[in-house]
């Protein structure tokens, strides 16, 4: 029954034209849209409000060296419609701010967090961005980053 899916996919083209950057179905269940991270909060809180997507299940980061950006991909439940919907953006690695989406989805305060710690993505508006994962005293960088320097030996 992809119809749901399609639906989610042209209400989001035809609502926000000039920033859905990428909308389509993936399969059965699942969406992937792709979108300007000046309208991020925006869009997110359509998709909350106006399409049932309610449930923030995760987010993560991926680290594109070679075009100097990070992709944010929060992944969105519609419980009511069963649908999952893979909401991305992108921010340049040299300037990584992000607006934090924890007026939308309080459930993503730890999200937000651990993206932040581990790809140094700042989400500006978040309440308490402060380590939990790793020591307070961290100065390593940040672990999830393809440059990296992996140590082989702890000092």
């Amino acid at each position: 029954m992809i119809k749901v899916e399609e639906e989610v996919v042209e209400t989001l083209k035809q609502t926000f034209t000039e920033y859905v950057v990428e909308a389509k179905v993936q399969r059965e269940k699942r969406v992937t849209v792709v979108v300007k991270r000046e309208r991020l909060v925006e869009i997110a809180r359509f998709l909350r409000d106006n399409l049932q997507f309610d449930h923030i299940a995760s987010v993560s980061g991926v680290d594109y060296p070679e075009k100097n950006e990070f992709m944010v991909v929060y992944h969105v439940w519609s419980i009511p419609k069963k649908v999952l919907v893979a909401l991305k953006t992108s921010v340049p690695r040299d300037n990584p701010h992000l607006s934090s989406l924890i007026s939308v989805w309080e459930g993503v305060n730890y999200f937000e967090r651990e993206t932040w710690e581990m790809f140094g993505i700042i989400f500006d508006g978040h309440p308490n961005l402060s380590r939990f994962l790793l020591p307070e005293d961290w100065d390593r960088g940040f672990p999830f980053r393809k440059d990296f320097k992996l140590r082989t030996k702890p000092e």
